[in-house]
């Protein structure tokens, strides 16, 4: 069980006797007498199920229906910009030697679709911090083996 309202009606259910959470615009079947120990039980009970949903990987798709996958790797790359020669103004990137970079690009990855450029970055301290704001998490965490640099 993993829809949210499915969780606290079962809850409800459970710990606490209600048969159902929807309201019925009746007193008698709206409004219930508790034991204090029934509410704990009832709050131990949502606790725990939010622990063990926060511990589940999150799956590709977690982002929600509609909403694209979400990113499974990352890594920042040093690139060198060339403007299009018919094109003025319009600029492609490629990978290059740190030593040789304009820019430092973050990529996300997603499984079946490879990489995403995130943004372009004047020094890689600046795409390490953006990487830092999205995941919660500095660059060099060597926790991380999903993260890889050029």
């Amino acid at each position: 069980m993993t829809n949210p309202d499915s969780i606290i009606a079962d809850i409800a259910r459970t710990q606490l006797g209600i048969e159902t959470l929807e309201a019925r615009r009746s007193d008698r079947l709206d409004f219930h007498d508790l034991a204090v120990w029934s509410i704990r039980d009832a709050l131990v009970a949502a606790y725990e199920a939010g622990i063990d949903a926060a511990s589940r990987p999150a799956r590709p798709d977690a982002a929600g229906p509609g909403l694209p996958a979400r990113f499974d790797g990352y890594e920042i790359s040093p690139c060198l910009r060339f403007e299009e020669p018919d094109q003025p103004g319009r600029f492609y990137f490629e990978p290059c030697e740190p030593h040789e970079a304009d820019v430092w690009t973050l990529y996300g990855h997603v499984t079946g679709e490879g990489v995403h450029a995130i943004g372009d970055f004047e020094a890689r301290e600046h795409a390490e911090e953006v990487f830092a704001r999205i995941t919660g998490m500095p660059y060099n965490d060597p926790q991380n083996g999903e993260r890889r640099t050029r």
